[in-house]
């Protein structure tokens, strides 16, 4: 009993070990192909010269704080491709509430995934993808990233970028937004038809208090500017009764 149980757990290591060699493979061979059609360089100046795009110096930077505070806390001190600690602890939090209720992606990852991928789910394409955001973290500095990404991410209301969720539902260019404005656009990314402001404003309000909370939490407000922000007028655009 104790001979079959050996041989079926190295059959088992070793179907492992070759799905794994399969999916790497077919990946690295997914990734070649994109880049081979479209280099990466390309790419990013292809998403740079679209309207409505905003430069990191236009950006006000509580709003890219906040984005960082709920999308990607460790953006700055990791040097790696992959965050492991947050691959990890979203795997727990996702077998704990046997949901997918957290994702372990990056901000450079979710880059590297608009550029190319779209909406991405399949292992093969997670590879095809990794290498990308290597080669997207030689070519490129975390500022530029940072600035790819919210001019890429959809913020819901018809906006794929910051400067046109600001006109859209603001009517006003995204420096020219208060603090709480600011801070409630970071959030509606997450789940954009969720918090769309013109549909569920309680929804992203309540979204804008987990991203201050988050702000907090990596010292980047205080508990009394989170809560100054929290109570500021969100302007421009009309509730839904």
């Amino acid at each position: 009993m104790k001979k079959l149980l050996k041989k079926l757990l190295k059959l088992i290591i070793t179907l492992g070990i070759l799905f794994s060699i399969g999916v790497w493979g077919l990946g690295y061979r997914e990734y070649k192909q994109v880049i081979s059609e479209n280099p990466i360089e390309t790419s990013i100046q292809n998403v740079k010269n679209k309207d409505l795009y905003s430069t990191y110096d236009e950006i006000p930077s509580l709003f890219l704080d906040a984005i960082v505070s709920v999308e990607d806390e460790r953006f700055w001190v990791r040097n790696g491709t992959v965050d492991f600690e947050a691959l990890i602890r979203a795997t727990a939090v996702n077998i704990i509430n046997l949901e997918l209720v957290q994702g372990g992606s990056t901000i450079p990852q979710q880059v590297s995934k608009n550029l190319y991928f779209e909406n991405s789910a399949s292992l093969i394409r997670k590879v095809a993808e990794y290498f990308v955001t290597r080669d997207l973290l030689k070519v490129s500095s975390k500022q530029e990233i940072l600035e790819l990404y919210v001019n890429m991410i959809y913020y819901g209301n018809g906006a794929y970028s910051i400067k046109e969720a600001s006109l859209n539902y603001f009517n006003i260019y995204p420096w020219q937004l208060n603090e709480g404005e600011l801070v409630i656009l970071a959030g509606l990314p997450q789940a954009p038809s969720i918090y769309d402001l013109t549909q569920n404003y309680d929804l992203a309000k309540q979204r804008q208090h987990h991203v201050l909370d988050r702000m907090v939490a990596n010292g980047v407000l205080t508990e009394e500017q989170a809560h100054e922000i929290f109570i500021m007028e969100v302007r421009n655009y009309e509730k839904n009764d």
